[in-house]
């Protein structure tokens, strides 16, 4: 009787453990997305400053800081820090260090958090025009990325649901 009931307690376990990592990585997924979408729009409102305000680099990163409010206002403000401590480090390290400590809470895959640190890395160096047309491309690289990533959520949400289920039924079959 009591292992009839630990088995069953074991079995529960392991369903609701699987169902809940197929719903962790299709949660991964949909807030990879809101996170591109948020960074999508900071780097928006960075090319404005520096297109219409006339903003040098710095001084449109500090304006940003201040104003945003979100998953990013961490890395925002540590690269404003940064740049304001004139330690003679270039804006490429300054972005590249401040993506390792302000962004460990977002949902942005290795390959978004490199696409990143690059457009950091060609930020630094450049005039007002070749800036704006390096913000153009990688706003062009996150559009594209959002729109393959939007055209399979449903289907993969459905998938890493269903494998997660299947997966505990899976697992609970063998170890009865």
């Amino acid at each position: 009787m009591i292992i009839t009931f630990i088995k069953m307690l074991g079995c529960v376990l392991i369903l609701t453990s699987s169902a809940g990592m197929g719903i962790y990585f299709s949660g991964e997924l949909k807030g990879r997305i809101q996170d591109l979408k948020e960074l999508r729009r900071i780097v928006t409102l960075l090319r404005g400053d520096i297109r219409y305000a006339n903003s040098p680099l710095p001084e449109a990163v500090q304006a940003l800081s201040v104003r945003h409010d979100g998953k990013y206002k961490k890395f925002l403000q540590v690269v404003s820090e940064k740049l304001n401590e004139f330690g003679g480090i270039s804006f490429g390290d300054i972005w590249k260090e401040s993506i390792n400590k302000g962004l460990e809470n977002t949902s942005l895959s290795k390959k978004d958090l490199v696409n990143l640190s690059q457009f950091g890395e060609n930020m630094g160096y450049l005039d007002k025009e070749m800036q704006l047309n390096t913000i153009d491309l990688y706003l062009s690289q996150i559009e594209e990325e959002i729109k393959d990533l939007s055209k399979n959520v449903k289907e993969k949400t459905y998938m890493y649901n269903t494998l997660g289920i299947l997966g505990g039924i899976f697992l609970t079959i063998i170890m009865l």
